[in-house]
């Protein structure tokens, strides 16, 4: 069972491998629709308290004035993000292939795993460190404002997600390979 679940794997990957331009392509078009799903919902909690803003503008003021700053910082830090993992990517992807013809006398198998070991961990650690520190940021700057955590819930899902997907993958081969 685990063979046929490894050579299954292994053709998928392959057929990432060879299909990694229309992943990419695919990939920003999935961010763009994620960022536009974050300005419509700022969009939509700026018009909702707007409708209070007679009776509170003082509240009014600190709320519009935190949710944009919010909404911005993150929006700027996961981008941010994922630039740096993009151009890691690839940085590393360079750097397995000088390693790859310096090495050439190795299989392939080799080259593959040396890639995925660097780029799995620099994966895993960047979005671990990224998760914790926006975490960090948004529970000890603004500790006042606790109703706004269901906004940013998706983004720190995502990022969590995201790191135990990259971090199981590098474990997986490393282990396999």
């Amino acid at each position: 069972m685990s063979i046929i679940f490894l050579s299954s794997f292994k053709k998928i990957f392959f057929f990432f491998l060879e299909n990694i331009t229309s992943f990419f392509f695919l990939f920003f078009i999935f961010l763009f629709f994620f960022f536009l799903f974050f300005f419509f919902l700022s969009c939509f909690s700026f018009f909702f308290f707007f409708l209070f803003y007679i009776s509170f503008r003082f509240l009014f003021f600190l709320f519009f004035f935190f949710l944009f700053f919010f909404f911005s910082f993150f929006l700027f830090l996961f981008f941010s993000s994922f630039l740096s993992f993009f151009l890691l990517f690839l940085f590393l992807f360079f750097l397995s292939s000088f390693f790859f013809f310096l090495f050439s006398f190795f299989s392939f198998s080799f080259f593959l795993f040396f890639f995925l070991f660097f780029l799995l961990f620099f994966f895993s650690f960047s979005s671990f460190f990224l998760f914790f520190f926006s975490l960090f940021l948004f529970l000890s700057l603004f500790p006042f404002f606790f109703f706004l955590f269901p906004f940013f819930s998706l983004y720190f899902f995502f990022l969590f997600s995201f790191f135990l997907f990259s971090f199981f993958l590098f474990l997986f081969f490393f282990l396999f390979s």
